[in-house]
């Protein structure tokens, strides 16, 4: 039986409504972002890269954890999180800052989108971290500031998330 005549409105031609938006959209974020991506699984991820206790991890990260679990697979997501922490750890709200970058990426772009910075971010922070901790966050800036160029030439940027994020790494720079 459809629920609150869903169906039929689809065959009805009618718009579709927030739970079909959000049915594509999930189906869309699965095809580009296989893998395991529970909080167990991140647990792992974290513990692999980090010798902090997870409760401590998970307390201070829950945000964060929020918006990629069950979404992007551990494997991206955690070192994703590390190259947001580097590239705002000058910034006068980091923690804010992190999560804003983080909740646009994630809310705001396609999955192809949000997987070229996601993946970004994963690389630079991987690629910094053999650099001493206070040189990390402008490699990481770099390289992310190239892939929001690269998105800015398409139609990522019809919707001004592209530039609001630039101007977020951008505030950060200034501060350094």
């Amino acid at each position: 039986m459809p629920i609150f005549g869903r169906d039929q409105r689809r065959l009805n031609g009618a718009a579709p409504t927030t739970a079909d938006v959000r049915e594509v959209r999930e189906r869309a974020w699965a095809e580009r972002f296989p893998g395991p991506s529970s909080l167990e699984d991140y647990r792992r991820g974290f513990l692999r890269f980090s010798p902090l206790f997870w409760d401590i991890v998970q307390s201070t990260q829950r945000d964060l954890l929020r918006l990629l679990t069950g979404r992007v697979p551990a494997e991206l997501g955690v070192p994703a999180i590390f190259g947001l922490t580097v590239l705002f750890g000058r910034h006068p709200k980091a923690d804010d800052a992190t999560r804003a970058a983080l909740g646009m990426i994630v809310n705001e772009l396609s999955p192809g989108q949000a997987r070229t910075l996601l993946v970004s971010l994963a690389d630079a922070w991987q690629n910094a971290e053999r650099r001493p901790y206070d040189q990390r966050g402008p490699q990481v800036a770099a390289e992310f500031a190239h892939a929001l160029h690269r998105l800015e030439l398409t139609h990522a940027e019809d919707d001004g998330v592209i530039s609001s994020l630039s101007t977020l790494i951008g505030c950060d720079e200034r501060e350094d």
